[in-house]
């Protein structure tokens, strides 16, 4: 587990974006492609020793956890990194029109929408990192698998903690900064 206290409270927004893109985001996806190559692994075994249904959910998982985190990185990303620009070069959004104020709420309601869809996806990623039946004697394939959906899912939780706790405290902060109405 990352040290993941204290060290983000002082770190500008530009920093802790980045430490959330590269340590994140992209190790997260990483994870998550190798989750799926374990799976496509697990398929080439004897086909009585496989349990279809847990393969597919697992595949399905993947996928949407690394779509969650494709959109953050592709679309949260790049609106942080123009805040932090604008609170760098002062900008005062007062002076733009009102759609300057509606793209920064949306930003922030969108985030919070993806946070919500991939807590749930967090969900289900942590029943299927369970142990399979207990009756039942899998490969050890199936224990790998497991140990990286544990991963992910412990790397999810870390992400959700640095984003509630400094990263949209930075952002309203940021916001602020540069006069977006109502904050």
């Amino acid at each position: 587990m990352r040290d993941v206290k204290g060290q983000h409270s002082n770190s500008p927004l530009s920093d802790l974006t980045e430490k959330l893109r590269i340590e994140y985001y992209e190790s997260i996806e990483r994870l998550c492609t190798d989750a799926r190559e374990q799976v496509e692994k697990i398929r080439t075994l004897d086909p009585t020793r496989i349990d279809p249904v847990y393969l597919r959910q697992c595949h399905s998982v993947m996928d949407s956890v690394a779509a969650s985190l494709a959109e953050r990185r592709d679309r949260f990303v790049p609106y942080l990194q123009r805040l932090w620009e604008k609170v760098a070069t002062e900008h005062n959004c007062t002076n733009c029109s009102g759609s300057c104020k509606l793209d920064h709420d949306i930003q922030l309601f969108d985030l919070s929408a993806a946070t919500k869809k991939l807590k749930s996806i967090q969900g289900e990623l942590q029943l299927l990192s369970l142990p399979l039946y207990s009756e039942t004697l899998f490969p050890d394939q199936y224990r790998v698998l497991r140990n990286l959906l544990a991963l992910i899912e412990s790397d999810i939780v870390e992400l959700f903690f640095l984003e509630e706790n400094y990263l949209i405290p930075k952002v309203i902060a940021a916001q602020k900064a540069i006069n977006v109405s109502g904050r």
